[in-house]
């Protein structure tokens, strides 16, 4: 009697340490603390670098260059001599040369345009000592690698949709989430609602039992019938402490996915208020036409491989390869003379190679022709997921529908047969029916209660399917974006 009084005082206090979890209330959490979360961040960030990194390389880069070359103790070389012979000489010195950069790639043709400034010094210890300067005030340079493929071009047109891909695949992923929140959410909900119908179900046997013991004493029921009644319970205790565990499981997976306390005590809430709405297949499309990732991924595949053919003809075997170099420069022994400006001379560079193949047994030509087949097969293979695309967010969407339409209907059938078994209940207490219809009645109860929490599960997993094929919110009439910060 004190262990019941006790409980009774300390029930409050076991109810309030729970954590009563709503599916929204899930989903949000998951959305913000979740492994998937954290690996969506993740993606988004390496995007975003990675497109920081694209757009630095097309501003203008100034570098400081700066080296030195010493011999101190003496170092022999070979030296040209006047007559043209040479001769070993050895000799210490210092070479020192400092100088900026400022480069810039020209995106129109993938050259580089390059302004700098420099100054060289040269010491000399042995045999004679001299210390000389060159400077070079301004110089200008444009290299040309290759002309028939220009790299920049491309990546001028691939790399902002790969940036906007990871932004809208950052909002698909959080949405991704949500759909696998929500599985875990009902995964707890059906083991917490199935121990409740076993807890009332074992609550219910016993009484009957006991009611039935007595009705065989008076002779009432058979022996057969109080048999198949103490079956009856305990099965449904069997039953009842295997649900008890598949609770405990499920509870301690979503504790996991949401990265609670491991000693976290929850507690799942039943959806109440069902949203209302119906979704048009065609306004569903044109909303996943506009927010989808797989849209931009659609055009970037046919990009690529119109840049893979782009560099089979480059590649061809071809090949021009220009240079040049202006600017001034003057010598001095001091640095003042060296940027004194009174003898300049003028430097001039112009360096062109070319390289024409003769004979390449068609090697170029099966080189285009491979990278035209893969286009072929690229946009192939682009046309089919683009059927796919239409064709999974038209289904969808007929889902979510009909699955508004099955709810009420489970919703229906959950309460009739909680009714219809109280009756039947009733009536077997009364004598009027058999332990088999009573046993029938509640069967059918069980697979109403758990038909209604299936129909909940694929309500609510068709409502957030829509959203992340869409990307739209169709309860509020408005697009989900999610803000993302680094």
């Amino acid at each position: 009697m004190i262990r019941i009084l006790l409980f009774i005082q300390l029930f409050p206090l076991f109810v309030c340490a729970q954590q009563r979890l709503s599916l929204q209330q899930v989903v949000m959490q998951a959305q913000q603390q979740s492994p998937s979360y954290y690996k969506a961040r993740s993606n988004a960030l390496n995007s975003l670098y990675a497109y920081r990194y694209y757009v630095a390389g097309r501003r203008p880069q100034l570098k400081l260059q700066a080296s030195n070359t010493s011999s101190f103790l003496g170092n022999i070389e070979s030296i040209r001599q006047p007559d043209g012979t040479y001769a070993f000489s050895r000799s210490k010195y210092s070479y020192s040369f400092a100088g900026l950069v400022a480069e810039q790639v020209v995106p129109f043709t993938g050259g580089a345009l390059s302004l700098a400034t420099n100054l060289q010094r040269n010491d000399l210890f042995n045999p004679t000592t001299n210390i000389s300067y060159l400077s070079a005030p301004f110089m200008i340079s444009y290299s040309q690698p290759m002309i028939l493929y220009n790299s920049y071009k491309w990546d001028q047109k691939i790399q902002p949709l790969l940036y906007q891909e990871s932004q809208k695949q950052y909002v698909e992923a959080l949405e991704r989430v949500a759909v696998e929140a929500t599985g875990y959410f009902f995964d707890a909900l059906a083991a917490q609602q199935q121990e409740a119908v076993l807890k009332s179900n074992v609550a219910n046997t016993d009484t009957l039992y006991q009611i039935s013991k007595g009705r065989y004493e008076l002779g009432k029921i058979a022996e057969n019938e109080l048999l198949q009644i103490e079956l009856n319970l305990l099965n449904a205790r069997n039953s009842l402490e295997q649900a008890s565990l598949a609770k405990e499981i499920a509870y301690r997976q979503l504790t996991q996915f949401l990265t609670l306390p491991k000693n976290t005590a929850v507690v799942m809430a039943l959806p109440e208020k069902i949203p209302s709405f119906s979704v048009a297949a065609d306004s569903a499309l044109v909303q996943a036409e506009d927010n989808r990732q797989a849209v931009l991924s659609f055009r970037r595949q046919r990009l690529q491989a119109e840049q893979q053919v782009a560099i089979a003809r480059g590649n061809n075997g071809y090949e021009l390869n220009l240079s040049a170099n202006v600017g001034q420069a003057q010598q001095g022994n001091t640095v003042k003379q060296a940027y004194s400006g009174t003898n300049l001379q003028q430097n001039q560079l112009l360096s062109v190679g070319i390289a024409i193949p003769i004979v390449d047994w068609g090697k170029a030509r099966n080189k285009i022709r491979q990278a035209k087949a893969n286009k072929e097969l690229v946009e192939i293979d682009v046309q089919q997921q683009e059927r796919n695309f239409e064709q999974e967010v038209y289904l969808q969407t007929q889902q979510f529908n009909l699955q508004q339409k099955l709810l009420s209907s489970a919703a229906r059938a959950d309460t009739i047969a909680r009714q219809r078994y109280e009756i039947t209940k009733q009536r077997y207490l009364i004598g009027k029916i058999s332990i088999t219809d009573l046993n029938l009645a509640q069967t059918e109860k069980d697979q109403a209660s758990a038909g209604y929490i299936g129909a909940l599960r694929g309500y609510w997993n068709a409502f957030y399917t829509v959203r992340l094929l869409t990307l739209f919110d169709f309860e509020k009439r408005e697009r989900i974006n999610y803000g993302f910060k680094e």
